[in-house]
């Protein structure tokens, strides 16, 4: 083995055994692994599920998009709840920039290391919205940026369980986490059929509340950098570069989907 080979070897057994104590023996947050595969094979179902179903009669799946839109509904309103009480009872918790304590057995600390990871493990529940896009053949839905946003998703918040389960993490997640509960709401109440339709006029504006919360979080990250209060300024900017990647497909894709319509529509 050559002296690069041995050091890039010794640097990632360094990084892995020196994550966070609170979820260094959760499942699936040891090493990158078990998320690497997990992603894998989402993105290889992506890649053959169309092709499987390109001869088979697409699913409706009604009753099961109903359930699962809503129990999302319910589990993202129960993070936001769980973030918000989480960061407020750690006393003289810092909301605009607080480092993550690397202790063990602070019950408080625990808590919002513990939502954080449920917060993570629900993005791998959230592939089934691309799985339900491919059953049912609404294969224009899978577009790059779904794909992209739910894959990487699960590698950036596999990082913030393994290295900083709390501090100002809890932010971004509670805003997506609100934002969710806006998103499957509109996705439950559209699968319920037809006469719904009226009542969901505001589609659009769900595109501007993800574009909202991700230049929110773009500030936040921006005056916690400045701050410089102890949390790891390596994955702010890791945050910040790819909350950047998200502005710009979301913008496009809202340009597409609705400004450019709405000129042609016009003409």
């Amino acid at each position: 083995m050559t002296t690069t080979t041995q050091r890039l070897v010794d640097y990632y057994q360094w990084v892995i055994e020196n994550g966070d104590p609170k979820t260094e023996e959760w499942p699936l947050i040891a090493t990158p692994w078990p998320t690497i595969a997990l992603v894998a094979t989402y993105l290889f179902i992506v890649k053959i599920g169309p092709k499987v179903m390109e001869n088979r009669k697409a699913y409706s799946l009604r009753e099961v998009l109903i359930v699962y839109n809503f129990a999302l509904v319910v589990l993202s309103a129960w993070m936001v709840y769980e973030f918000i009480a989480s960061v407020l009872d750690i006393p003289q918790f810092n909301l605009l920039c607080e480092p993550v304590p690397y202790v063990r057995d602070d019950p408080r600390l625990n808590r919002l290391a513990r939502v954080c990871y449920v917060y993570w493990l629900s993005k791998f529940v959230e592939y089934l919205d691309t799985f339900f896009f491919i059953l049912r053949k609404k294969n224009n839905q899978v577009t790059f940026l779904h794909v992209y946003h739910h894959a990487s998703m699960c590698v950036l918040w596999w990082m913030v369980c393994k290295w900083i389960p709390g501090g100002v993490s809890y932010f971004g997640a509670a805003c997506n986490s609100f934002v969710h509960v806006v998103m499957y709401a509109y996705y439950g109440l559209s699968a319920i059929g037809p006469e719904m339709r009226p009542y969901l006029w505001w589609k659009r504006y769900i595109t501007k509340l993800q574009l909202t919360q991700f230049v929110v979080l773009v500030v936040y990250i921006m005056q916690a950098l400045n701050a410089d209060c102890g949390f790891s300024r390596n994955h702010l900017w890791i945050h910040g570069i790819y909350l950047v990647t998200l502005i710009i497909l979301f913008s496009n894709f809202y340009m597409r989907s609705y400004l450019d319509k709405k000129d042609k529509k016009s003409e």
